[in-house]
């Protein structure tokens, strides 16, 4: 019905800072007279992973990626603007040069910016599509978008599942051999070979180069065949919270589906965890039919992969929505959302079957 992210250029997303000013792309700022440990810039990048680019920032500065704070992660194959912190650099930054990227000094901090640290952002994308727009509604399901569980390879939340279940070699095996039509025929092929011997150290052989968290994950079973837990904890720390983070995501798109699917008119819904309250039947039944309890979420084999839950709208409010261009074969919209909402699910909302 719909097509988005033909090009990097058709997605702009620009971040609203907690103060609700818009990092507007190709503004030009005036460095502001300040003290602190903190650079504060602006980031402003095209078709590039938002981790990636931050540690690329830091090789070329000679620093450590950790010394790097930033709000949220932002789309990859899109322009983006985004605050980030850098601590003992000089505003000089703006002469790195690296392609796709620009950086714009604008103050010194004492406050490193931290996850979460920002209102929300604003998106303007170009919808390829022959279908006209109704009527906006003021409210629509705040569903986490498909990016939240693997963009191309859905399966983030089938690891985190087996995880938070004490299925480690479940989760590993998951996530090492399971393909997806989207991977490239290398990919899927050496996925597909280790499946049939799950020789790990003959694996390291074939796996291609790219597939950085594979080939970390057989590195260390190559050597440790039966050590799922070294295996996982040898993972980025932003992963491997990722996989419980996916599954109650996963498990909260099941309950908003069903608060529409029912017209329930609950305000928040939970993301489970081992804390977490449950406030009606339909939360339970949830948990119920998925066969997890709250108690799964406490993994006493890797702490640094429990939650203790939270909440989270059930419903989202778009603001400011208008339609900037109206073609032939395409609409052009904006729209800003608060933080941890999803563009995609809005536009799927408005143009999806």
């Amino acid at each position: 019905m719909y097509e988005i992210k033909r090009e990097p250029k058709d997605f702009l997303v620009e971040e609203i800072t907690p103060d609700e000013e818009v990092l507007e792309a190709g503004k030009k700022y005036k460095f502001k007279k300040s003290s602190g440990d903190q650079l504060i810039c602006v980031l402003e990048k095209e078709n590039w992973d938002t981790n990636l680019a931050l540690k690329t920032i830091a090789r070329r500065l000679h620093t450590s990626p950790k010394r790097i704070g930033f709000a949220g992660t932002k789309d990859k194959r899109a322009i983006t603007t985004q605050r980030i912190s850098m601590w003992k650099i000089k505003e000089n930054v703006s002469e790195l040069r690296i392609s796709g990227m620009a950086l714009k000094p604008l103050e010194y901090s004492d406050k490193r910016i931290e996850l979460g640290d920002l209102w929300g952002n604003r998106f303007t994308i170009k919808v390829y599509t022959d279908k006209k727009l109704g009527k906006i509604p003021k409210k629509i399901p705040n569903y986490f978008g498909s990016q939240r569980f693997g963009s191309g390879r859905s399966i983030t939340h089938l690891v985190g599942k087996e995880i938070l279940k004490g299925n480690l070699e479940r989760a590993v095996k998951i996530y090492l051999a399971e393909s997806s039509s989207q991977e490239s025929e290398d990919t899927r092929n050496a996925r597909e070979r280790l499946s049939k011997d799950w020789d790990y150290k003959e694996a390291l052989n074939y796996f291609p180069y790219g597939m950085r968290f594979e080939r970390t994950l057989l590195g260390h079973l190559s050597q440790y065949p039966n050590d799922y837990v070294g295996a996982l904890r040898r993972l980025p720390k932003f992963l491997k919270i990722m996989f419980t983070h996916s599954y109650q995501s996963y498990l909260f798109n099941e309950f908003v589906k069903e608060c529409v699917k029912k017209k329930r008119k609950f305000k928040t819904g939970p993301l489970y965890g081992f804390e977490s309250k449950l406030n009606n039947a339909l939360e339970r039944a949830i948990l119920k039919k998925a066969k997890m309890k709250l108690s799964d979420f406490h993994v006493r084999s890797m702490p640094e992969m429990s939650s203790k839950g939270d909440r989270r709208p059930i419903y989202v409010e778009l603001n400011d929505f208008k339609v900037i261009k109206n073609g032939k074969s395409f609409i052009e919209v904006r729209f800003s959302l608060p933080k941890g909402c999803y563009a995609t699910t809005v536009i799927d909302y408005l143009f999806g079957t």
